[in-house]
């Protein structure tokens, strides 16, 4: 992120916005004191920074002339494929993904991998390994080669499955390959959507019942999105039904607010001839709806460098500490390309920043700091703490 120049309109302001500045050079000196250049295996606890731009255990098995070679190529092999998962996640795109490896080596990205497990044997290595990349360099090199990307992890949306048959509804049974297959995708999804469950337990299945869920009712699902700790619920029901002696599939995907209100219908596939592959069907289907969310997210939250524009906000303030909260805020949040100060007294202070998307993505972005953006009386843009911040 771009660090801004701070430019001040009068002089008064100085003796206040000096330790605001000191602060900023001893921040810049921290991150060039800082630098993680690791070029080889390191076994020590760290998380990636920026989590979107990391992937944790991978595993290896690798087999070889002996346990060194094993080691090379295991480690190789795994990079390779926590890279691929991180442009999926960012660039939500095979082609786009396909014409990048062509131009780039992921050596170029390296930042570190962090060894969780690993055992060395003649001609085999087996290990976990915990891979981080350089999200600054990953950036630029989208912004260079014209490249839309998200990278904003969404707020919990909890998924609740539903599997409707002959015999009634069921919602909690792990029995069921509808039920048991959303469980598997959700907990394996290396996507930006923060997808949730709610465990199958006795008290869930008494206080949500699988004919209220079914029915969507209002009440219920808001009750589920309440205990899940979740902002949205996404409603995914598998209806077996029969025309005349031929069994037939419904499946219906809709997205609720937090009070039970919905809000779309991603998917809705209506009487689809049951195959003997009823499992593969249902696996088609739970694809269609996660892809559509995905992509969903992506496109309301894409950062492109190649569609800059500048917004001007306003930023209520209370303390100079509340002001250096609000300046570290919009060093992290990534559709925000630098930033200009323009004015600032006790109360407020206005910054001009760079946006690299659109107004949907710079709202949910705050939101996920938690701030708002709002429009003021005469039209102007400002950003305050959400209630209970």
């Amino acid at each position: 992120m771009v660090y801004a120049a701070l430019i001040f309109r009068w002089t008064g302001v100085l003796p206040v916005v000096l330790p605001v500045i000191l602060q900023s050079v001893k921040s810049c000196l921290l991150i060039l004191v800082l630098p993680l250049l690791i070029t080889g295996l390191q076994a020590r606890a760290e998380e990636c920074s920026t989590p979107q731009f990391g992937v944790n255990n991978v595993s290896i098995d690798q087999l070889a002339d002996t346990a060194s070679e094993a080691r090379q190529l295991g480690t190789r092999a795994a990079a390779e494929t926590a890279f691929a998962v991180v442009l999926e996640r960012l660039l939500n795109d095979p082609e786009k993904i396909s014409q990048f490896l062509d131009r780039h080596d992921l050596d170029q990205f390296s930042d570190f991998v962090h060894i969780t497990e690993e055992n060395s044997l003649e001609g085999r290595y087996i290990a976990l390994l915990d891979f981080c990349f350089d999200a600054d360099r990953l950036r630029a090199s989208f912004r260079k080669d014209g490249l839309r990307w998200t990278e904003l992890r969404s707020p919990p949306i909890l998924v609740v499955p539903v599997w409707q048959g002959p015999d009634g509804a069921r919602a909690w049974q792990s029995d069921n390959s509808w039920l048991s297959g959303w469980r598997e995708a959700v907990e394996t999804s290396n996507g930006l959507v923060n997808f949730v469950l709610l465990e199958p337990t006795i008290i869930n299945e008494r206080s949500l019942r699988a004919e209220d869920l079914a029915r969507a009712n209002p009440v219920t699902l808001s009750l589920a999105t309440t205990l899940a700790e979740a902002e949205q619920t996404m409603l995914v029901i598998a209806r077996l039904d029969y025309d005349g002696s031929s069994p037939v599939l419904t499946v219906d995907g809709q997205l609720f607010s937090r009070d039970g209100k919905l809000i779309t219908t991603l998917a809705k596939m209506v009487d689809l001839p049951v195959s003997s592959d009823l499992v593969g069907q249902l696996a088609v289907a739970r694809s269609q709806i996660l892809q559509e969310m995905q992509a969903s997210w992506y496109a309301a939250n894409a950062i492109s460098g190649n569609d800059t524009q500048k917004m001007t906000l306003i930023l209520p303030i209370n303390s100079l500490e509340e002001w250096a909260s609000r300046l570290a805020v919009f060093d992290q949040i990534a559709v925000f390309n630098g930033y200009r100060v323009r004015k600032l007294d006790l109360t407020s202070g206005v910054v001009t920043v760079n946006v690299e998307g659109t107004i949907a993505a710079v709202k949910n972005a705050l939101l996920a700091q938690g701030l708002s953006l709002v429009t003021t009386e005469d039209g102007n843009q400002s950003v305050i703490p959400l209630i209970g911040n």
